[in-house]
C-alpha cells in the first residue's frame, strides 16, 4: 500500500512539474495543447466558464463536464487545446488532471481601466475610484458602463448572476472582477470588459450611501422634485444647471434619511442636469448626475396609427385609427408641418412619397439631417437632394441603428412633434403589408430629449459607445411618458418594471422575443391570482424564442409565424380598463432581445394614459381574434366574444355553440353570480373574471371590465 501511493504522489509531481506557466502556455497561441497549473476565481456565478491564474497570467477553461465540482480557490492542473472565442483565448476542451489544494485566494491586480486587454485577460483585476453611469438603476443583464480617473470601461452582467436586478451603487466604489474579453471583430481589438462575480467584488467607498435611486416627481412647466434614500440620517441638497457642468448649489439642510428637495424657478421644456448629495459629518455621498427636464407648455397631443384593420368593439370612447394605405402619407403631412428643423433617423426606407416629403422641407429652407444604417439598402436616399445631410452608422460597431423617428421644429413650443413606433419606410412591406404602427407626440419637452439622442448620433457615436444623456420623464399635459434610448440607457430593467407593475392584465405583441429574464418575469407574473396575460409573436420559433418557454410556462401566447406579412410590432399594454390601476401602453423600436438592449440604437416610449393604451388595445384584439389558439384549455376566440369590455355594467356574449352556464367571480375569486344567458347585468364597477362553459365541456375564462 505505501508503495501504490508513494508511486501516485510521484506521478503527482511528474504531471505538476510538466505543466507549463500561464504566459508561457499563452505564449503558444490558438492551437497549441498545452498543461498548467493555477487557482481558479471563479465558480458557477460566471457560468460553466472557470478562470485560472498563477501569477504570471489568466486563461479560461470551458468544459462544464469536467469542470463542474471545480470552485472558486480550487488549485488545479488542466491539459487541453487552446482557442479563440470571440476574442478571449479559453482552452476547450479540459481534462482535469488534479484538484491539489482547495480555499487558495488570489490577490487582485490594481489597475486602470486603460489596462484592461490582453495583458490582463483572464486575470483578476481591481480598479478603485469607479463610478457607474447608471448609478441608482439595476444591474440588467448586458454591458454597464462606468469611469474611474477619467478613464472609461464596461462591465457585463450575465443571466442569473447574483448582482442582477440589484441597486447600481452611485458614487465611487472599488471594482473587482475578471478582466474578459467578447468581441466579432477581427481583429480582436476591442470587447474588453470586467466580470464581476458578487456583490462582494463592487465595494462603497466611505460609510454614507444612497440606498435608492433619484426619483423625479411631481413635474411642472417650472419646477419639479427629487427624491432619495441615505444609509444614515444626512442632509439634503443638490448641485444643478442646464450643463454637465452644473454651477448652482442648493442646500436644505435637515438630517433625514428619507430625502425630497424641489427645484423651482426653472424654464420651461428645459433639460437640468443634477448632482444630489447628503454630508453626514465629515462623510459625503453623491449621486451620479441626472439628467431631467421640466414640462412644456406645448398641447401634449398623442396620436396612434395603424396600418391594418382594428376591432373598435373594444374601444372605450376614442377609437384606433386604422390609415391602411395612407401610411406614408401621413408621415409626409407631419413633415410638412416643420418649418425650422427635420431630423430623420430611419433604420431602412425606400418610399418615394416620404422622400418628396423630405427633399421639400429641404427646398423652402428647413434644416434637414438624416441618419440612417449602413447595412442595409436604405434606397430611398439615392433620391434626396445631394445637400441634405446623411450620416451612416459605422458598421464597425456591433448592432444595428434599428431607429424609426423623426422630429420636427424641437425648438417650438406648438409645433414640435415626434414621431416613434414601429414602422421602417420600406414599400409596400413595412409600411403598408407588415403589421406596423407609428406615434406622434406634440411636446417640445421629448423633442429636445430626441434631439439630444439625435446629436449623439449625429457626432458619430453608435451603439455600446453611447452614454446615457437624456431625461426620461416627462409630463406631457398631464401625462405621465417616459422615453429611453438603447443600448445605453437599460431599457430591459424599465421593460421589466413595466412587467412588474401589472396589477390586471398584459398584452403584448411582438416580432421578435428572445430574452430570458423578460420571459421569467412574464411567467412570475402569470402565477399571480387574477393576472391576465396574453401575447402574440412572429418569430416563434427564431433563435432564443421565448414561445416555448411562456407556452410551458402557462402565459396564453399566439404565434403569428406563417401568417401572411409580418407582425412587426414591438408594444406591449399593461392594466387597459382599469382606471384605479395605472393603464399604459409600450411601444417603439426596441423589440425583446439582447441585441436591442446591448448593442443596437432604438427607441422605447412608454404612456401612462387609459386612452392610449385602449386605442393599442383594439389593435392587439383584432390581430389576436385571427389567430389560432396553441392552448387547448382555451376556446378560440373566432369562437367566442364579450362586448363590450369594458362596459358600464350589460354584457354580452356571442358563441358558436350553446352556453351551458357562466359563472362570474370579483377580483379576489369570490362567486359573485352565475347565469345561463348570454345577455347578463353587472351592477358594481370592477373587474371581474368570468369562467364560460359550452354545453360541449369546453371553457374559457376571460377577464371583464365594468366601469
Amino acid at each position: 500500500m505505501k508503495k501504490i501511493t508513494i508511486f501516485i504522489l510521484s506521478s503527482l509531481l511528474s504531471i505538476v512539474s510538466f505543466s507549463q506557466n500561464i504566459a508561457t502556455a499563452r505564449a503558444q497561441g490558438v492551437g497549441a495543447t498545452v498543461s498548467i497549473t493555477g487557482v481558479v476565481t471563479n465558480g458557477d456565478e460566471l457560468g460553466p466558464i472557470r478562470y485560472i491564474e498563477d501569477g504570471t497570467g489568466g486563461l479560461g477553461l470551458y468544459d462544464p463536464t469536467a469542470l463542474a465540482g471545480v470552485v472558486r480557490g480550487d488549485e488545479i492542473t488542466v491539459s487541453g487545446t487552446l482557442v479563440d472565442y470571440n476574442g478571449l483565448m479559453e482552452m476547450t476542451p479540459v481534462t482535469l488532471t488534479s484538484t491539489i489544494s482547495t480555499g487558495n485566494s488570489i490577490t487582485p491586480q490594481l489597475i486602470t481601466p486603460i489596462q484592461i486587454g490582453e495583458l490582463t485577460e483572464s486575470e483578476l483585476i481591481q480598479i478603485d475610484n469607479v463610478i457607474f453611469n447608471s448609478g441608482g438603476s439595476l444591474f440588467t443583464v448586458g454591458t454597464h458602463d462606468f469611469s474611474s480617473n477619467g478613464e472609461t470601461g464596461k462591465i457585463y452582467i450575465r443571466t442569473g448572476s447574483p448582482l442582477e436586478n440589484s441597486l447600481i451603487p452611485m458614487g465611487p466604489v472599488t471594482l473587482i472582477g475578471i478582466s474578459s474579453q467578447y468581441t466579432f471583430n477581427v481583429p480582436a481589438n476591442d470587447g474588453y470588459q470586467i466580470l464581476p462575480r458578487d456583490s462582494s467584488d463592487i465595494i462603497p467607498t466611505g460609510n454614507l450611501l444612497f440606498t435608492s435611486g433619484i426619483t423625479q416627481s411631481n413635474i411642472t412647466t417650472s419646477s419639479f422634485d427629487l427624491s432619495w434614500t441615505t444609509s444614515d440620517s444626512s442632509t439634503t441638497a443638490c448641485f444643478y444647471g442646464t450643463t454637465s457642468a452644473l454651477g448652482n448649489n442648493l442646500d436644505f439642510g435637515g438630517n433625514t434619511m428619507s430625502h425630497t428637495l424641489s427645484l423651482t424657478s426653472l424654464s420651461d421644456a428645459t433639460i437640468y442636469y443634477v448632482q444630489c448629495y447628503s454630508v453626514k459629518g465629515a462623510d459625503t455621498a453623491f449621486s451620479n448626475i441626472g439628467v431631467y427636464i421640466t414640462a412644456s407648455n406645448s398641447s401634449g397631443k398623442i396620436r396612434p396609427y395603424f396600418n391594418h384593420s382594428v376591432d373598435v368593439s373594444y374601444s372605450s370612447g376614442v377609437d384606433a385609427q386604422n390609415i391602411s394605405t395612407y401610411f406614408n402619407d401621413t408621415i409626409k403631412a407631419y413633415m410638412d408641418l416643420a418649418q425650422n428643423t427635420l431630423d430623420i433617423c430611419v433604420y431602412n426606407a425606400s418610399d418615394a412619397t416620404i422622400a418628396g416629403a423630405i427633399n421639400d422641407a429641404h427646398n423652402r429652407g428647413v434644416q434637414v439631417r438624416y441618419i440612417a444604417d449602413d447595412d442595409v439598402v436604405n434606397s430611398m436616399i439615392s433620391s434626396l437632394d445631394p445637400n441634405i445631410p446623411v450620416v451612416y452608422r459605422d458598421n464597425s460597431v456591433a448592432g444595428i441603428m434599428h431607429n424609426k423617428f423623426i422630429i420636427v421644429d424641437a425648438n417650438s413650443t406648438n409645433n414640435s412633434w415626434i414621431m416613434g413606433g414601429s414602422t421602417n419606410w420600406t414599400n409596400p412591406s413595412n409600411l403598408f403589408n407588415d403589421y406596423n404602427n407609428i406615434i406622434f407626440i406634440q411636446d417640445k419637452s421629448i423633442a429636445q430629449a430626441y434631439t439630444t439622442e439625435f446629436n449623439e448620433m449625429w457626432g458619430g457615436v453608435f451603439g455600446s459607445n453611447k452614454e446615457d444623456n437624456t431625461p426620461h420623464l416627462f409630463n406631457v399635459n398631464g401625462t405621465d411618458v417616459e422615453v429611453y434610448f438603447s443600448p445605453s440607457d437599460q431599457t430591459t430593467s424599465h421593460i421589466l418594471q413595466f412587467i412588474h407593475n401589472v396589477d390586471y392584465s398584459l398584452e403584448f405583441g411582438l416580432l421578435s422575443f428572445t430574452r430570458d429574464d423578460i420571459g421569467s418575469s412574464i411567467i412570475d407574473k402569470e402565477g399571480e391570482f387574477g393576472v391576465n396575460i396574453r401575447g402574440i409573436i412572429e418569430m416563434q420559433n427564431g433563435t432564443g424564442s421565448e414561445y416555448d418557454n411562456l407556452i410551458n410556462g402557462g402565459v396564453n401566447v399566439r404565434s403569428h409565424m406563417g401568417v401572411t406579412h409580418s407582425f412587426h410590432h414591438k408594444y406591449a399594454i399593461a392594466d387597459v380598463g382599469v382606471s384605479a390601476s395605472d393603464p399604459t401602453v409600450l411601444t417603439g423600436s426596441h423589440n425583446w432581445s439582447s441585441n436591442a438592449e446591448n448593442s443596437s440604437d432604438e427607441n422605447t416610449i412608454i404612456i401612462h394614459d387609459q386612452t392610449i393604451a385602449n386605442i393599442y388595445l383594439q389593435e392587439f384584439e383584432k390581430r389576436w381574434g385571427e389567430l389560432i389558439s396553441t392552448n387547448t384549455n382555451e376556446i378560440s376566440d373566432l369562437k367566442i366574444k364579450i362586448f363590450p369590455n369594458p362596459s358600464l355594467g350589460k354584457v354580452t356574449i356571442i358563441t358558436e355553440s350553446m352556453i351551458d352556464v357562466i359563472n362570474i367571480y370579483d377580483i379576489k375569486a369570490k362567486f359573485v353570480q352565475s347565469t345561463t344567458s348570454n345577455n347578463f347585468e353587472i351592477l358594481s364597477s370592477g373587474v371581474y373574471f368570468i369562467k364560460i362553459t359550452l354545453d360541449n365541456g369546453n371553457y374559457t375564462i376571460r377577464k371583464l371590465i365594468i366601469q
